[in-house]
């Protein structure tokens, strides 16, 4: 239940057929921004079997804007099932974050490319420019851990800012006392501030009362502090000294408020005077210098449903005009909870600009007018599917603090804690590319690093002595190497970082000079051996005739005779019935493989050619004699 700006505020609204009557009521409850109940009506109205446009995209946007994107799916899919109609194109965009929700990538990048084919939108711009985002996200999974932050409870929690070691975050999970009123937006509590007592070693260790000198029976969320923690900016319905103010529409809007430490209690509450009955103003953040206030409205002037804003804040406390921080950072979607870092970087959140589904936490380092146009996704495990936000962070060494209502979660909304992983440990690859069969180096050839999902993540070319290397490669990793080179067979070989370094990587040529007599044991430099006193083709053999059939498919008038060998142990008879079963049994495996009969010959020799003196009383090793139990494929065409 984040207080995000186009479902931010509180809306009140007023009490033919019975299903038109509950279409009328649950439209009222949509427009008063009651989603929840609108939700309940309007599926069942769906439940009667009724069919439109207008229900679909009712019950879609309710889910979508309460960041249930897996279930704003689900009718976003029923919308765009119904034929010869049309809508207004932002459902792509919608049904697009709908579709990441689930991890359904593919449809969803099918989603923004008809979504930019229409608009021409920034946001779908951004996707054509890098349809490699994935990838992108996911190089940062291993340079965080994300863990629970130990404060969470089944309801939202979310946000903070941490003065000293002690966090202020925002929950809904208990009602202020004697507060009875309900969120219509999400039929939950309102949310109120809390703090949170965190270890040295950031561990949480308590969590106080609500702070309730500035909590009321409506919303406040983000406080951010100064340095000094004597003055408080956060968030609030427009509700002071007990008095509502609703706008033209009859909704409570949000609006950033001033507060002042005085006797130790909070005091002095005020509004900012750039605040507007008629906008909302929300999630306030502070420059390193405190001259600065950025925060995030729907006022009217902007490019999307909430914008980035900031605006001056002067020697004598009063405030400059607010100013847009541009189409560089927000977009024709929503652009929320911004917060400056202690060296300047502005991290915020958006579902507009490219990423892994719903919000998005970006940061965007300033140049050097110190104005921030450019961004970057800060990626996973940070980022997720569902809504992500509230970056903050924290006085512990490589540790900060974001929110997420990602699966897996306590409540609706969570806090977690993030740890910097350290570097991990680089190197260099060295390895060499060579002929298989001439054994001489190959120059000039394509070598390509993939990592062990098979995205490339360098590329080379060897040197005149075959050599080629990859500088800073993880030393804990496992890749592939994919060799190419226009005359030989491409081949793929995997490494685990530099633990196989050195290491001479044999490839062969895709055209193999050849004339009768030459063995293509020999040739292609394999060995193709049996067990003792057996003849059925080994695994290890498999692998080998693989590349013999792969030859014979690649010059199909090439015939071959088959020569199968054993040692010298058992009877001369013997050996040469097993030697023609041997030859038999290598003959039929490559018609079974579809190599055609004509093409092939066979015949056993038993041990009447053995390759070394392992005769008969003569003492040979194993490995000596398994020399001999061997096949040959000899070219006669």
């Amino acid at each position: 239940m984040k207080l995000i700006i186009s479902i931010l505020s509180i809306g009140c609204f007023f009490s033919v057929s019975a299903q038109e009557v509950k279409e009328k009521i649950a439209e009222k409850k949509y427009e008063g921004y009651s989603y929840i109940d609108a939700i309940a009506i309007y599926e069942k109205v769906a439940e009667k079997g009724h069919v439109s446009v207008e229900l679909f995209q009712k019950l879609g946007d309710s889910y979508y804007f309460n960041g249930m994107l897996d279930k704003s799916k689900v009718w976003y899919d029923k919308l765009f099932q119904m034929e010869n109609q049309t809508f207004d194109p932002e459902y792509y965009f919608r049904y697009s974050q709908s579709l990441k929700a689930v991890k359904a990538y593919k449809e969803a990048d099918k989603m923004m490319e008809k979504f930019y084919a229409l608009t021409n939108d920034y946001r779908g711009e951004l996707y054509v420019k890098n349809k490699l985002y994935l990838v992108d996200i996911n190089n940062s999974l291993d340079k965080f851990t994300i863990t629970d932050a130990g404060i969470n409870s089944e309801f939202s929690d979310y946000g903070g800012y941490f003065k000293d070691t002690k966090m202020y975050f925002v929950s809904n999970r208990i009602p202020q006392k004697n507060n009875k009123k309900i969120d219509k937006w999400t039929n939950q509590n309102f949310l109120n501030i809390y703090r949170a007592e965190f270890s040295d070693s950031a561990k949480a260790v308590y969590i106080d009362e609500i702070v309730d000198e500035f909590n009321t029976k409506y919303h406040e969320s983000s406080p951010v502090f100064t340095k000094d923690g004597k003055t408080m900016y956060f968030t609030r319905n427009n509700y002071n000294n007990g008095k509502v103010v609703m706008d033209k529409d009859k909704v409570i809007k949000l609006k950033l408020f001033k507060a002042s430490l005085e006797n130790g209690k909070w005091g002095k509450i005020t509004e900012l005077p750039f605040n507007n009955n008629e906008y909302n103003f929300a999630h306030p953040a502070l420059s390193p210098d405190e001259k600065t206030l950025y925060f995030a409205s729907d006022m009217p002037g902007g490019y999307g449903n909430s914008d980035l804003y900031k605006v001056t804040i002067n020697d004598d406390g009063s405030y400059g005009k607010p100013e847009n921080l541009g189409d560089k950072i927000n977009t024709k979607a929503r652009e929320t909870f911004p917060f400056i870092a202690s060296d300047a970087t502005l991290y915020f959140s958006s579902d507009g600009l490219i990423g892994m589904g719903g919000l998005d936490i970006f940061k965007s380092v300033p140049d050097e007018n110190g104005n921030y146009s450019s961004f970057h996704n800060i990626g996973a495990p940070i980022n997720s599917e569902r809504d992500d936000f509230g970056f903050v962070e924290s006085p512990f060494k490589n540790i900060f603090f974001v929110s997420s209502n990602r699966d897996g979660g306590k409540g609706y909304d969570d806090i977690y804690k993030v740890k910097v992983n350290p570097e991990p440990k680089k190197g260099i690859i060295i390895n060499k590319v060579i002929d298989e069969i001439s054994k001489e180096p190959l120059a000039d050839t394509k070598i390509t690093l993939l990592d062990a999902n098979q995205n490339k993540i360098a590329e080379t070319v060897t040197d005149a002595q075959g050599n080629f290397s990859f500088n800073d490669v993880r030393t804990d990793r496992e890749f592939y190497i994919l060799v190419a080179n226009d005359s030989y067979l491409a081949k793929e070989f995997r490494v685990k970082g530099i633990e196989q370094n050195n290491q001479v990587f044999e490839v062969a040529p895709k055209v193999i000079k050849t004339k009768p007599g030459d063995d293509l044991v020999k040739l292609l430099n394999i060995t193709i051996y049996f067990d003792l006193d057996k003849y059925f083709i080994r695994p290890d053999a498999e692998v080998e005739l693989a590349k013999i059939i792969e030859i014979l498919k690649m010059y199909p008038n090439l015939k071959i005779d088959i020569r199968s060998h054993t040692d010298s142990r058992q009877s001369e008879a013997y050996n040469l019935r097993l030697s023609t079963f041997r030859a038999n049994s290598t003959r039929d495996y490559l018609i079974k493989k579809g190599i055609a009969k004509e093409r092939l010959t066979c015949k056993g020799y038993g041990e009447s050619q053995l390759l070394n003196n392992c005769t008969d009383e003569v003492p040979c090793t194993r490995e000596q004699h398994q020399l001999n139990r061997r096949s040959e494929f000899i070219i006669i065409q």
